[in-house]
């Protein structure tokens, strides 16, 4: 699963790595070293009026739900049942989206316990998570705009860590991925290479979500980035 990732990247890194011409609603983004499930999180979506970085909420609350307060919201969700689940299936379609981040974090069970991890590129850039977005109560004053990570079968790298990972976008198919008009994206749903990426233990203090900073992500112990 994905229950934790970090952002450094500013909106013109993140305008430039999609190639996207791209609007800023999110206003000046500042690094966040772990960021968790529940809060608002800048989003890349496809709209009518073309690719916009919007503030949404992490923690998928589906259009047709009662009360936002109730019932699950789901923060991931399978890539390759998605399209088949009714909470799901229509955003699959129409509402696909992109969470900008630098790394993200995964918990490896050992037999001291758990340990994290933090993954990225080798080459420190950012990449694009895959997501599903969605509006409770689209057009009134309550409304909230939120989303849910999809995750698929890990690589080779994230596999020695955990059983899933998060789905990446290449940056060359953000177009496509954000195209309301394509609606079959399956050749998209698979592991981002695993040479193309890095993985190190980080210190327990990413455990706690109230946690934060640049000591996050300096490798515990002699391990090394």
């Amino acid at each position: 699963m994905c229950g934790r990732f970090g952002r450094l990247s500013r909106f013109e890194r993140i305008a430039q790595l999609t190639a996207l011409s791209l609007r800023n609603e999110a206003g000046e983004l500042a690094p966040s070293y772990n960021v968790a499930p529940g809060t608002l999180q800048p989003v890349i979506l496809g709209t009518r009026e073309g690719a916009v970085l919007r503030p949404l909420l992490w923690g998928l609350v589906p259009y047709w739900a009662k009360d936002p307060k109730k019932g699950a919201r789901p923060v991931n969700a399978q890539c390759e049942t998605a399209a088949e689940k009714p909470m799901f299936r229509r955003l699959m379609q129409e509402r696909r989206c992109l969470i900008p981040a630098d790394w993200f974090y995964e918990w490896k069970t050992t037999p001291a316990g758990k340990v994290p991890y933090l993954v990225r590129m080798a080459s420190r850039e950012p990449f694009l998570i895959a997501g599903l977005w969605d509006t409770w109560h689209y057009g009134r004053d309550d409304a909230l705009a939120s989303f849910t990570v999809l995750t698929t079968q890990p690589n080779e790298l994230a596999a020695t860590i955990h059983d899933r990972m998060p789905l990446i976008v290449a940056p060359e198919d953000a177009p496509r991925w954000l195209d309301r008009a394509e609606h079959d994206v399956a050749d998209l749903l698979h592991a981002f290479p695993a040479e193309e990426m890095t993985a190190y233990p980080v210190s327990t203090r990413v455990n706690s979500a109230k946690n934060d900073g640049p000591q996050l992500i300096e490798p515990a112990g002699s391990a090394a980035p």
